[in-house]
């Protein structure tokens, strides 16, 4: 069977290898997806997981935020680190745990998630530069965007090593090998498990299309744009590493964003100035720290 029919067919079928995500998750889900979910009703969610809940609060408290005051409650960390993005952060902190204890990976997950954070990190910036509205709403697609390599990593472990090592051979980006060689790349593939887990719409489509953003549907298009140039930026910064050897982007990404030369320059400064922060934020929350 072809690789990307094995894929397809492992992702879409009812009982599925896929890990199982916890169920504080599948109720983040919901959340996300509902325009009327209220602070307290997210702080309820969260609360009833103790360990997201001590690390978000760890979070809050960390140089990342510099809080003056000492967050307590779950409700004053929603307040400090954001509504979606406290969604994002705990989404993304129970799917790495349901995988968290697979080893011997194709790709450096703690490198993976430290370049997801400064994606997230440069996205949410940028989109407050450019395009207020969306920056509400930017963090979660943007730090959940390479969903697809872990799932690549895990389960198709030597074809994934083989597309890695084609594309530093080649000089080619990640997502254009993935084409070549598996028939499907990790953008369309975190577009799938994402659908699969009932994501919304919302953080399918800048995922999907993060590096093709012109063929993403209008309203998702400025999004995508901008992960796809924060994708580039947190590259050229080398935080994290993403698992790809060469950095890319799509042709005039900074001017369709709207960012100067200068502006680039300084988000990668800032995105540098920033690792210590970066890197406190994975260890709290993937436990390490």
């Amino acid at each position: 069977m072809e690789i990307r029919k094995r894929i397809l067919e492992m992702v879409q079928k009812k009982e599925s290898d896929l890990p199982t995500l916890p169920a504080v998750v599948d109720n983040l889900i919901r959340a996300v997806s509902n325009e009327n979910t209220t602070t307290e009703t997210l702080a309820k969610i969260i609360s009833y997981d103790l360990a997201m809940t001590n690390k978000l609060l760890k979070l809050a408290n960390s140089v990342y935020y510099a809080q003056k005051n000492k967050v307590q409650t779950v409700k004053r960390a929603i307040s400090v680190i954001g509504f979606d993005e406290i969604i994002g952060i705990a989404l993304g902190m129970g799917i790495l745990s349901s995988v968290s204890e697979t080893s011997n990976l194709s790709l450096d997950m703690k490198a993976l998630w430290i370049h997801g954070i400064g994606v997230a990190t440069a996205s949410k910036r940028l989109a407050k530069q450019t395009n207020p509205g969306i920056a509400a709403k930017i963090f979660i697609p943007a730090l959940l965007h390479d969903m697809g390599k872990v799932i690549f990593s895990i389960y198709f472990k030597n074809e994934y090593n083989e597309v890695r090592q084609y594309a530093l051979e080649n000089k080619r980006p990640l997502y254009l090998s993935e084409n070549s060689l598996l028939k499907l790349d990790h953008a369309a593939l975190s577009a799938l498990l994402m659908t699969r887990w009932n994501f919304p719409a919302s953080i399918i489509l800048p995922c999907r299309f993060h590096h093709a953003p012109e063929s993403a549907p209008v309203k998702y298009r400025h999004q995508a744009m901008i992960i796809n140039l924060a994708n580039y930026l947190t590259q050229k910064a080398q935080l994290g590493h993403s698992g790809n050897p060469v950095p890319v982007t799509i042709k005039n990404a900074s001017q369709k964003v709207g960012v100067n030369e200068s502006g680039m320059m300084q988000m990668i400064g800032l995105l540098k100035a920033r690792e210590p922060q970066i890197k406190e934020f994975f260890n709290i929350t993937t436990g390490v720290g």
